[in-house]
């Protein structure tokens, strides 16, 4: 099959998260024989990066990448786009290249800086393709895409415009109470990574007659380390807790480091890049057993990962997946994640963590996994033995085939 995908960041012009899914889901569609192109803007990527620094990902061979918005032009078509929905020049681009090829799937995914509410309409043209959409984050029924209201809780009504404004981002005003279900009306379906997402989306008017859960999707290599033995390793060092992802404030990572001053003998190792690197940076002053690792590449997390006592995971916002959390699993190691959105699907699907509702219980937790070999040894147990298959490449691969041929396409198996 010869199959796109669409997306607003990818690569090196990317922030991790839904562009790290894209990559492997193309890289297992290709190591089946697909043929897989990606189209993104890099111009919404200068647009929002601030001082984020560009990952290291370099395509297979066989992947073709086309970037439909470099430089100025694709700035101001990314800030147009999310001003009024609408594709603007992105619009042409994409066009031009759907025109250039005849795709069995095309596949939507962050498409916030790409003109959302119009794009679904140029499909409408693609008559003869499978259409999907993977929404992996809220962004079609949350411009601040997070479901985190006014910087301080979980959105539990509708406010938009006033919550766009007291995050100091520009109101979207062209966004009308249902308009996402007309612009998904155009797709084939739309998948969700949890349960958790597609019954919150649900719950907001949502509606589609093809909805399917497809997790997160681990690398073909993830769970293969070169080197020593994780646990002899352990062992021997001093022990550390890991919290990683995008530095931002909703991912919760302040929360975790005050408690570090009542563990001393334990250190927290934090990995990633954002916007409130400052503020974590001038909050850990005088902590020593505060580090920070900085933006890593996949195989220095898999290596911080593998020696770790727990990955903490502390979002404030409700997760639609949480994938550092089916990472740190995947390889055996605890996770401790804050009881909300669909971190405790996860959880409980792999049987690897514990969940804390407040800080205090989460105090507790670090400490009795820093020091109780038998209590980290059982949580690792239960991930090795639980993990679900559908995390990884050949069951995930086989999972979004499954769909496309429920879909009216069948692979022609070479």
């Amino acid at each position: 099959m010869k199959i796109c995908m669409v997306t607003s960041f990818f690569g090196r012009h990317s922030f991790g998260g839904d562009s790290v899914y894209v990559e492997r889901l193309c890289h297992a569609l290709l190591r089946r024989g697909h043929e897989v192109h990606i189209a993104y803007n890099s111009g919404a990527f200068s647009l929002v990066r601030g001082s984020q620094p560009e990952r290291k990902y370099s395509p297979p061979q066989g992947i073709f990448v086309h970037d439909i918005g470099a430089g100025m032009r694709g700035k101001i078509a990314a800030f147009w786009n999310h001003q009024t929905g609408g594709a603007g020049l992105g619009f042409q681009a994409l066009g031009a290249l759907l025109k250039r090829h005849t795709f069995d799937v095309i596949h939507l995914h962050n498409v916030s800086l790409l003109g959302g509410r119009t794009l679904p309409l140029l499909l409408n043209e693609q008559t003869h393709c499978i259409k999907l959409v993977t929404a992996h984050d809220y962004w079609w029924i949350c411009p601040q895409n997070l479901f985190w209201k006014y910087g301080r809780r979980i959105c539990e009504a509708r406010d938009c415009t006033f919550c766009t404004l007291m995050s100091r981002r520009p109101p979207q005003l062209w966004r009308h109470r249902d308009w996402f279900n007309r612009a998904l009306s155009t797709v084939d379906a739309v998948l969700f990574p949890s349960r958790y997402a597609m019954e919150l989306y649900r719950s907001r008017g949502f509606v589609h007659s093809k909805q399917f859960v497809l997790p997160g999707l681990l690398s073909a290599d993830w769970c293969t380390i070169p080197g020593a033995d994780g646990a002899s390793q352990r062992s021997r060092r001093r022990p550390y807790f890991v919290c990683a992802g995008r530095l931002v404030i909703e991912k919760g990572f302040q929360a975790v480091i005050p408690l570090m001053r009542q563990m001393p003998d334990v250190d927290l190792r934090i990995a990633g890049s954002g916007p409130a690197e400052d503020r974590l940076r001038r909050q850990s002053r005088g902590l020593p057993n505060v580090r920070f690792e900085g933006l890593l590449d996949h195989d220095q997390i898999r290596q911080l990962f593998r020696d770790a006592r727990a990955i903490i995971m502390p979002s404030l916002f409700p997760e639609t997946f949480g994938m550092v959390a089916a990472e740190a699993m995947s390889l055996n190691i605890p996770v401790i994640a804050r009881n909300r959105g669909a971190l405790p699907e996860l959880v409980a699907a792999a049987s690897g963590g514990l969940l804390f509702d407040n800080e205090a219980q989460l105090a507790d937790y670090m400490r009795r996994i820093a020091s109780d070999d038998s209590l980290f040894c059982k949580l690792s147990r239960a991930a090795s033995a639980q993990i679900p298959l559908m995390w990884f490449e050949d069951a995930h691969r086989e999972a979004y085939l499954g769909i496309i041929a429920e879909l009216g396409i069948q692979e022609v198996k070479s």
